[in-house]
């Protein structure tokens, strides 16, 4: 029973203080979290589901995977789905999608360079005396 007049009493202080425009003597903070992107998350799921996609049916990529990786392309169809797989998981929870960003733009680059005729470094000789 004591407890609660305690607790009364405080409440009424409390409340008097903040009439008073003094702050609390105790403020109570809550941290809302800001919504979550669903642009971003339906883009990582379609990116991942993309990614299986190519496990699924790798005959449908072998054509274009084909144009950037003429030798063992199907094993590179695989290696590219389960990138955009791991890619678009990464994007998909919001704890990973910064890393998962910066792992796209740079998934994104690698492509563009083998897609453009760009070859490594030790695929074009730059090592060889």
């Amino acid at each position: 029973m004591r407890s609660r007049i305690i607790g009364r009493r405080h409440r009424r202080k409390a409340t008097r203080a903040l009439a008073a425009g003094k702050p609390p003597q105790h403020p109570v903070v809550i941290t809302a979290r800001t919504p979550d992107s669903l642009r971003a998350r339906a883009f990582g799921l379609g990116l991942a589901g993309t990614g299986a996609a190519h496990f699924t049916a790798p005959r449908a990529f072998d054509p274009l995977t084909a144009r950037a990786f003429p030798r063992a392309t199907r094993r590179w169809t695989y290696r590219n789905g389960f990138t955009e797989m791991v890619l678009g998981l990464a994007i998909t929870f919001r704890r990973s999608r910064p890393i998962g960003s910066v792992g796209f733009i740079a998934y994104l680059a690698f492509l563009a360079a083998r897609f453009s005729g760009a070859q490594p470094a030790e695929e074009a000789g730059a090592g060889r005396w």
